[in-house]
């Protein structure tokens, strides 16, 4: 049986310890969060969306999952599951809630949302 302590898994990116503990807590969290985040996205959408419009409103959601979700969300989840390149799965997590961040302002730009009320 091989185990993640195990030298031939550890060299297959496998990794183990408490600072790589911490890591894959971390993306885990970040991971879920991004999840909730697309969530919220959908229904905020939905909700703010024309209703006599052309449904254009609602490809902010389809962009966030296509281009954000699939390509860096989910892998990122995938690899701190499996504790393997713990590394690159915080990097993945971390570009896609920037890439989070700035399609909200976007979304709120094009819905005529004020970012802050500081602006």
């Amino acid at each position: 049986m091989v185990t993640a302590t195990d030298p031939r898994t550890l060299q297959k990116g496998y990794t183990d310890g408490p600072g790589d503990r911490k890591l894959r807590l971390s993306v885990l969290l970040a991971t879920g969060l991004e999840t909730a985040f697309l969530v919220f996205l959908t229904v905020f959408l939905f909700r703010h969306a024309n209703p006599m419009g052309d449904g254009m409103g609602m490809v902010g959601a389809s962009v966030a999952f296509m281009f954000i979700f699939l390509p860096f969300t989910l892998p990122a989840l995938i690899l701190s599951k499996e504790s393997r390149h713990l590394a690159v799965a915080a990097f993945l997590a971390g570009l896609a809630a920037v890439l989070y961040f700035l399609l909200w302002l976007e979304a709120l730009s094009e819905l005529g949302i004020r970012a802050a009320p500081w602006d």
